[in-house]
């Protein structure tokens, strides 16, 4: 662009136009700025950013959703492989202390909108939910996608603009107040702009760790970010053959350098790699914060109501009954099938061995494994594979009772953005519902 000419909305203006020409040309684009203006722009269309666009749209204000994939939901979609656990029927103290550190910031926004409020919100919307093991609520359809459909509805009632396959690549901002955000399809201008793109866990539906950058970019400190629910890979090269096998009503004890540093008593699956299930996913955020101290070996107690004298009798009269056929057909009454030659291969036992052959050193030594079997964790897997992602944008930085920035006037967060986490069981999605609905309901 040379000193002779300006570019205005497209058109050349040379400096020889008139000034009433480009008081007419400036005042039509900033009207037209102006009716594009947005009262909350959110960026990221998960179950936090959909829910604050609902609750704002709901309160009259004009909102405009942008999600960079082609859909909306797409982690939500596998939630629970597709089942979706919404929320968890625990009393609020319960939930306040389900995330830590975390539980007291959460506490306005949990008290606005808790378990039963999203439970009415669903039933609103024609989705019945179903309470099942440890308290956790499933729709009842047991899809996802009613969730993702409740969500939509709620957006569409209200008129929330959606804008699909759209990159926010900066914020906006003047005079400490963020005033839109720049995208690969241009400027986008607002009031308000809530940052709810999710954490680090599942890239491929989009989470890729954009708020982080968003909020660190404007001033906010991002606390480091680390899986917080996730499997792990072991030493030991025999769980290949076990591969998706479960084992219920264990309890596993996780050590390091002899000191108990973990306890989970429920259900866990060997897989190809390693472990996993719901026991090890709960206690997982432990594990990999301990992991960097050396590797962590876990015992699993097949027989936790059990003491290893009682398990002795049960197993003797097992022998007693069976001692004619082979010895790891009299452990099935305690472990899976696929486990039983494994645990008698650990115990230099050859599992063809008739059961009355059984010496007591034998004996003795399936006990051990029955309440103990060993296994040692060398690593989690990678981050892109955690359920939830622990870290994110400093709690201090922003405001507990309305999700807004400490640090840049009208900017928002919401869900895994923030450095919240919870357990398995629903913890995680109620803490986004809550947020997202905090924030959806506080923007000006």
């Amino acid at each position: 662009m040379t000193n002779d000419e300006w570019r205005v909305t497209g058109k050349n203006v040379t400096r020889h136009t008139p000034l009433v020409t480009y008081i007419f040309i400036f005042g039509l684009g900033y009207g037209c700025a102006m009716k594009n203006m947005y009262d909350l722009i959110v960026i990221g269309g998960g179950p936090a950013g959909m829910m604050a666009a609902g609750r704002a749209a709901e309160r009259g204000k004009k909102v405009i959703l942008l999600e960079k994939k082609d859909r909306l939901g797409k982690k939500l979609l596998m939630c629970a492989t597709g089942r979706c656990n919404v929320t968890n029927t625990a009393p609020m103290h319960l939930f306040i202390k389900a995330y830590g550190k975390g539980g007291n910031f959460l506490r306005m926004a949990l008290e606005m909108f808790d378990n039963d409020k999203l439970r009415s919100f669903l039933l609103s919307h024609d989705v019945e939910t179903v309470v099942e093991n440890k308290g956790r609520v499933f729709p009842k359809s047991q899809k996802a996608d009613s969730i993702l459909a409740a969500l939509e509805t709620y957006m569409r009632d209200f008129q929330v603009e959606i804008q699909t396959n759209t990159h926010v690549l900066r914020l906006k901002s003047e005079n400490n107040h963020v005033r839109g955000a720049e995208t690969n399809h241009g400027n986008i201008f607002g009031h308000n702009v809530l940052i709810a793109t999710g954490g680090l866990s599942y890239p491929a539906t989009g989470s890729t760790g954009d708020g982080y950058k968003l909020a660190a970019s404007v001033g906010h400190s991002i606390c480091p970010t680390y899986p917080a629910i996730i499997a792990f890979e072991s030493e030991e090269t025999w769980v290949k053959s076990l591969q998706g096998t479960p084992i219920k009503n264990v309890n596993i004890s996780a050590y390091q350098l002899n000191k108990k540093i973990a306890e989970h008593f429920g259900e866990a699956l060997f897989t190809h790699f390693g472990i996993s299930g719901p026991a090890i996913l709960d206690m997982s955020k432990r594990l990999v914060e301990c992991l960097p101290n050396g590797f962590i070996q876990i015992h699993i107690d097949f027989k936790p109501n059990c003491s290893t004298e009682e398990l002795d009798r049960i197993l003797l009269n097992q022998i007693k009954r069976q001692g004619g056929k082979v010895v790891k057909s009299c452990l099935t009454v305690f472990v899976p099938e696929k486990l039983a030659p494994v645990l008698l291969s650990l115990c230099n036992i050859e599992p063809h061995k008739k059961a009355s052959q059984i010496t007591t050193p034998e004996r003795r030594k399936i006990l051990k494994q029955l309440k103990g079997l060993r296994l040692t964790l060398l690593r989690h897997r990678p981050v892109e594979e955690a359920i939830v992602t622990a870290g994110g944008v400093n709690l201090d930085e922003v405001d507990a009772k309305t999700m807004e920035s400490k640090l840049l006037k009208g900017l928002y967060f919401a869900g895994e953005t923030l450095d919240i986490d919870g357990p398995t069981g629903g913890f995680n999605l109620q803490a986004a519902f809550s947020t997202g609905y905090l924030a959806g309901n506080s923007v000006d």
